[in-house]
């Protein structure tokens, strides 16, 4: 069986009761996004790249879908 844990949990609630002013927002946010590793320009058109092809191949199979469900429904239903 598990043991549990000795330490105590504390949930700490953001300072101001919970509410935070606008300029405390933005610091906090800005300070935030300097700690994100972005991609570099190779990496975004590479992978730009890659989502534009998959986009354009999931729309040729779902457009064939939709021509072979059109074909099969006007041959079967709409004899």
């Amino acid at each position: 069986m598990a043991r549990a844990s000795t330490r105590s949990q504390r949930i700490v609630a953001p300072s101001g009761g919970g509410r935070v002013g606008p300029v405390v927002f933005l610091q906090e946010t800005y300070q935030e996004l300097r700690k994100s590793v972005w991609p570099s320009r190779e990496e975004t058109a590479r992978l730009t790249m890659v989502v534009i092809v998959l986009a354009i191949a999931a729309g040729f199979f779902l457009g064939g879908l939709d021509r072979v469900f059109a074909e099969l429904f006007s041959r079967v239903i709409f004899r």
